[in-house]
């Protein structure tokens, strides 16, 4: 299903080195994602799956490497990712809790979450640090769009929870796939014209038996904006101001569900001669709509024109996607260009925080 083409969107490429150095371009995405999962959960995986990356494509870790006036380990309840490069598969950041003596140190519970305006995070919720919030943060920047990117809660589905094994169980908050192919310059004298971007998310896999046609249906809604600046990481959260807000819509409410014509939504945007960052929020809901027998969601009546209001309504709040472009310079090497510049991070951290902190888990395997 298409998305309307909106041409005063924009995207951005991600400059690496000195001005002499060539261009490279990558996506930032921070998400609030809703533990629904039926389990008590102890942590979460984004998983990229493509063969070419490694953990030297990695630019941003939230969790690891930002710093919001407080030890950038404490802003998620596992602390630290790990980051683990995979042959021939891609890269793994993966947060966990501590498993010992049979018990786990802390989870992620699972429920519905009431406030989908905050952001799950220490100083997004207040209630975030009491560990009942059924939602949790998470955040990835790349160079470049990794072919594609897999975000699982990790449970632990032994009867009583005390197995110690975790088992990957799929979000429901999709990835952004953003594909730019800059073009060649212009000849001298011809002005710029607007680059294309294509957009895309695919709904996650929520089937509730394997030979199901159809999986668990949405409600998404897209907001973007377009700004002459670039955006770090820690700038994607709900409440930051630049995060589009209510009033810039960009598509109305869309169905979205696995195994039919509305499991892949596409965008194409456009990067205006002067254009810095394009940051898109993505806020999903599930779908309580009426249902055809084969599972498909039904949304086909003849007063269906205004989303949700005319079709059931909106359900719980699964979560939101925060993701974004930018065109900045950053230093020659990139935060993770190899093995000592990350635990050189976390020997960092540990040197500024191990009063507060104690051991640091930042691990790279």
């Amino acid at each position: 299903m298409k998305w309307k083409k909106n041409a005063s969107a924009v995207a951005t490429a991600l400059l690496l080195g000195n001005p002499a150095s060539a261009q490279v371009y990558g996506s930032l995405a921070n998400f609030d994602v809703v533990n629904d999962t039926g389990h008590d959960c102890h942590g979460f995986e984004v998983e990229i799956e493509d063969a070419s990356y490694d953990h030297t494509q990695i630019t941003s870790v939230f969790g690891l490497d930002r710093n919001f006036d407080v030890p950038p380990t404490s802003v998620e309840r596992y602390g630290a990712p790990t980051i683990t490069d995979v042959p021939a598969f891609g890269v793994r950041v993966r947060y966990e809790a501590r498993f010992a003596n049979g018990t786990w140190n802390v989870h992620t519970p699972s429920g519905p979450y009431p406030n989908a305006g905050d952001s799950c995070w220490p100083l997004g919720d207040p209630q975030y640090s009491s560990g009942t919030l059924t939602c949790d943060h998470f955040g990835v920047g790349t160079y470049g769009s990794p072919a594609k990117v897999n975000y699982h809660w990790l449970c632990d589905q032994a009867p009583g929870g005390h197995s110690g094994v975790l088992t990957p169980v799929p979000a429901q908050v999709p990835p952004v796939n953003f594909v730019y192919q800059p073009p060649p310059p212009p000849p001298p004298g011809q002005p710029l014209l607007p680059e294309p971007v294509q957009i895309a998310i695919e709904a996650p896999d929520g089937r509730a038996e394997p030979d199901d046609v159809f999986g668990r249906a949405y409600w998404v809604k897209l907001y973007s904006r377009h700004a002459d600046h670039d955006v770090a990481l820690d700038d994607l959260l709900i409440g930051n101001p630049e995060v589009p807000g209510d009033g810039e819509v960009e598509v109305e409410w869309e169905l979205f569900q696995e195994g039919g014509d509305k499991g892949l939504l596409q965008d194409q945007m456009f990067r205006e001669p002067g254009d810095e960052a394009l940051v898109l929020r993505f806020a999903f809901y599930e779908y309580i709509g009426p249902v055809k027998p084969d599972g498909e969601a039904d949304c086909s009546g003849a007063n269906n024109e205004h989303g949700p209001d005319d079709c059931g309504g909106l359900g719980d709040y699964v979560g939101a996607q925060m993701a974004a472009f930018n065109a900045v310079a950053v230093p020659d090497l990139p935060l993770f260009a190899q093995p000592v510049g990350l635990l050189g991070l976390c020997a960092l951290a540990r040197r500024r925080f191990r009063m507060k902190l104690g051991e640091s888990r930042c691990v790279y395997r």
